[in-house]
């Protein structure tokens, strides 16, 4: 049988790693800069921490769900990274003896929906929250975050825009604006948006059916109804977002699929990617801690998606620079009596912080230097009779051809002087054999 990897779930190979690898610890670096602390919620939920926080009427729980049920349990591959992070901050008792908690988290999450280039049924994501506070420059630092995150990896000329969802009587207002806005051409929107009309009439402005997009060209708009209180949030937003020198453009027509968002929604984009070119998205959920469990505290947070960020890197060329650098050192045998002797100062020199690796498959001396060559490699270290004999190592810089005899003992020393001349730094960590 020909086994293959479930459709919209894919390995991550190893010469795709470091690229991913770059993503994490860009993502971590940039957490810490902002004193965000990890959390890893289980992979696994109760299903109602879905249902209640996400909302019933939402594509999410509607049809894209992974669920198994056991007995009288159901259980959900979780399909976002807020619902179980809240979940988390309540069940530690955080709302209780610390309310302000910034945190993050890194994972998989899983969608059963049509696999396409950049959407897969199994992706990672990058998930920033803060809980417990309602302060506007909350969410601007998030924001920032997030639009750092793309630039440390090369992209410049962000565009942030930003929208409000209200809040309390807000919606309520604005919940009848749209169906009354809506009610007169029911009929010609589409069997999902006339269902939704009766059960959350707000997520039919939510619609990607292209006849139901083009019927909500006009709907009112939510910033002409919101309170003074919530007016103001948001202008702070603005305005913050402003000083700090970031490119803002108020758009009406964002609208957050999810039913816990609040106050601040926002998106990223790079306008250049025409159609395609919103980055991530987040935005404030102000009541979902007292919605599961805990008291009425308000919070903000944001999610990157790694697959769609390595497709728009690759898009722009910046891809290759989130390549890895090959380990510095390839210790060859000039003869294969050195077997033995070039396996310990491949682990001497790793020992040393150096990265080295080591030919496993019985090539002659030319080869082996091809291959250190082909490789990436900065540094050839060879060990012959006359080395060993003499316990002097021969070290050969690969791209200047240039060669000479050191002390074995001081082979390490050595090697860090050719790589700080050459401006490549050490490789460390251990790597396998070639």
């Amino acid at each position: 049988m020909d086994y293959r990897a479930v459709r919209g779930m894919r390995d991550v190979l190893p010469e795709e790693i470091p690229a991913w690898e770059r993503l994490e610890s860009t993502a971590r670096r940039l957490a810490d800069l902002a004193g965000y602390r990890e959390v890893r919620p289980p992979l696994l939920e109760e299903t109602d921490l879905f249902i209640r926080s996400v909302g019933e009427v939402t594509d999410i729980v509607e049809k894209e769900m992974f669920t198994v049920r056991k007995a009288d349990h159901s259980f959900t591959l979780r399909p976002e990274g807020t619902a179980g992070i809240v979940r988390a901050y309540v069940q530690a008792g955080y709302a209780k003896r610390a309310p302000l908690q910034k945190l993050f988290t890194i994972g998989p999450m899983f969608r059963y929906e049509k696999p396409q280039k950049g959407r897969e049924r199994q992706f990672t994501q990058f998930d920033m929250e803060a809980i417990g506070s309602l302060d506007p420059r909350l969410d601007v630092e998030l924001i920032d975050l997030a639009a750092r995150f793309f630039e440390e990896l090369g992209i410049r000329g962000l565009e942030v825009r930003i929208n409000s969802m209200g809040d309390g009587e807000d919606r309520d207002r604005y919940r009848e604006a749209v169906r009354e806005f809506v009610r007169p051409n029911l009929a010609r929107y589409s069997e999902e948006s006339r269902a939704r009309f009766e059960r959350n009439v707000l997520r039919v402005l939510d619609s990607k059916h292209p006849g139901d997009v083009e019927l909500n060209q006009g709907a009112p708009r939510i910033l002409d109804f919101l309170s003074d209180e919530n007016r103001a949030h948001f202008e702070a937003v603005e305005r913050h977002l402003r000083s700090i020198g970031r490119t803002v453009v108020v758009d009406p027509g964002i609208v957050r699929g999810l039913d816990y968002y609040t106050r601040t929604i926002f998106e990223l984009h790079y306008p250049d990617l025409g159609a395609r070119s919103a980055l991530c998205g987040g935005g404030r959920y102000d009541h979902l801690v007292e919605e599961l469990g805990g008291p009425d505290l308000a919070a903000v947070g944001f999610a990157i998606g790694f697959t769609g960020t390595l497709l728009v890197l690759e898009e722009l060329g910046l891809s290759e620079a989130l390549a890895a650098d090959a380990p510095p050192v390839y210790v060859a045998a000039a003869d294969p009596a050195c077997d033995d002797e070039v396996f310990r100062l491949v682990c001497e020199l790793r020992g040393a912080g150096l990265g080295a690796v080591f030919d496993s498959a019985g090539k002659k001396l030319g080869k082996q230097l091809k291959a250190a060559g082909t490789g990436g490699h900065a540094v050839a270290a060879i060990l012959g009779p006359d080395e060993l004999a003499g316990s002097t190592v021969q070290l050969k810089v690969l791209d200047t051809g240039e060669q000479r005899s050191v002390p074995r003992d001081g082979a390490a020393e050595a090697i860090r002087g050719i790589l700080a001349a050459r401006g490549s730094g050490a490789a460390s960590g251990e790597r396998g054999g070639a």
